[in-house]
């Protein structure tokens, strides 16, 4: 196959990369590299794909799903994509895109960069029954297709990192960057809104591996300690999670009065900037893009200590961590920021200086652009 210098990125989910991943298309771009991305059809995320400089090759996947039928037709369509694009390099985000495109690229002899943006479904938490099955099978595929010279990882934190040894891919490059970067120019510092109310916050999808389910619990604690605050799911349900919160649950909540409730938004500066607190108390993450912009926009953060959450703040200085899946201790800390309204403004001060210092998003883009060079040049 004769090679451009052009990448093919895998996406399987268009506005996750768009909100996430867009300036590593403007990035690749700006340093001459033709762009295309695969990924399914969505009408806005794709007009900003195309806008970004870049070429859109549908590729129909599910993200969530385990067909053998389905996958099999999804791997044809990115062999396809693959021989008719010629890429110099691929770029596969998340671990089904990477399956995929891994194997494509084994077949046709490509450079291939899997990002690991987090371990996912599969392997958060304990392994039984089918959840056990698809654990073995993802690490057959990636021994199968991805243990060479010619493939680099990139893992946002080091205990993700260890999936390389659960798959026994000991030829593979491995490469860290904390997170997927923010513009520090889009998402200021902002004062915190003024009057004797706490608003607090979880921007999150709303899955139940999100802490969903232990937010509202000390929402409805802290509503019996008396606390002067108010509650906001920002996000939207994932149905194609198997642990995606339910449309009527938040119903049920908002009859309730515990919380209030803020679909998905594209200015999520804007609400960032009328909150006073942060929350994500996830079970575990690749590193939280939810953390990431709460210190680009000065708020303190009270997350789980888990990884990826614990290695996106620091804690007692820009945040603090509580123990997973303990609601009562979530709303212990919480309460914490709610009394000392001088510490919550502190933490936020420090926070912004944090991610001014870690997580640009201009130098997350320069070093993704440095691992697709030396990939394409280190000897196969």
């Amino acid at each position: 196959m004769k090679k451009s210098k052009r990448i093919l990125f895998f996406v399987g989910d268009a506005p996750f990369f768009v909100s996430h991943r867009i300036n590593l298309v403007r990035g690749a771009v700006a340093n001459g590299y033709m762009v295309t991305v695969a990924c399914p059809a969505h009408t806005t995320a794709i007009k900003t794909i195309l806008a970004s400089g870049a070429d859109w090759a549908e590729w129909k996947v599910n993200r969530g799903g385990t067909s053998i039928f389905g996958e099999i037709l999804s791997f044809l369509r990115a062999f396809a994509i693959v021989w008719r694009t010629k890429p110099a390099i691929i770029q596969a985000i998340a671990i089904k895109c990477i399956l995929h495109a891994g194997i494509v690229s084994k077949f046709l002899h490509i450079p291939i960069v899997g990002a690991v943006s987090g371990l996912g479904y599969v392997y958060t938490g304990k392994a039984s029954g089918m959840k056990k099955v698809l654990r073995r099978t993802i690490n057959g595929f990636m021994g199968f297709g991805l243990n060479r010279r010619n493939v680099s990882f990139i893992f946002q934190n080091s205990d993700d990192a260890k999936m390389v040894e659960f798959a026994g891919l000991d030829q593979i490059s491995i490469h860290r960057i904390g997170g997927s970067g923010v513009d520090l120019r889009k998402i200021t510092m902002q004062p915190h809104p003024a009057g004797a109310g706490t608003r607090i916050g979880l921007p999150a999808r709303l899955l139940r591996d999100k802490g969903v389910y232990e937010f509202v619990e000390a929402a409805r604690e802290l509503r019996l300690r008396g606390r002067n605050a108010t509650f906001l799911l920002i996000g939207d349900p994932d149905l194609t999670n198997p642990t995606s919160i339910t449309r009527v649950e938040i119903d049920a909540w908002l009859a309730e009065g515990v919380v209030e409730w803020l679909p998905h938004t594209s200015d999520i500066a804007a609400v960032l900037a009328t909150l006073h607190i942060i929350v994500l108390p996830s079970y575990r993450e690749g590193f939280p893009k939810t953390l990431i912009d709460a210190a680009a926009a000065g708020r303190a953060s009270v997350t789980s200590d888990v990884p990826g959450c614990r290695d996106a703040i620091v804690d007692g200085v820009t945040g603090l961590l509580c123990p997973v899946k303990e609601s009562t201790a979530l709303a212990d800390v919480i309460d914490r920021l709610i009394i000392d309204r001088d510490l919550c403004v502190r933490m936020g001060a420090a926070a912004r200086v944090h991610a001014e210092n870690n997580f640009d998003i201009d130098e997350v883009t320069r070093r993704h652009i440095e691992i697709y060079e030396e990939r394409m040049l280190r000897v196969i």
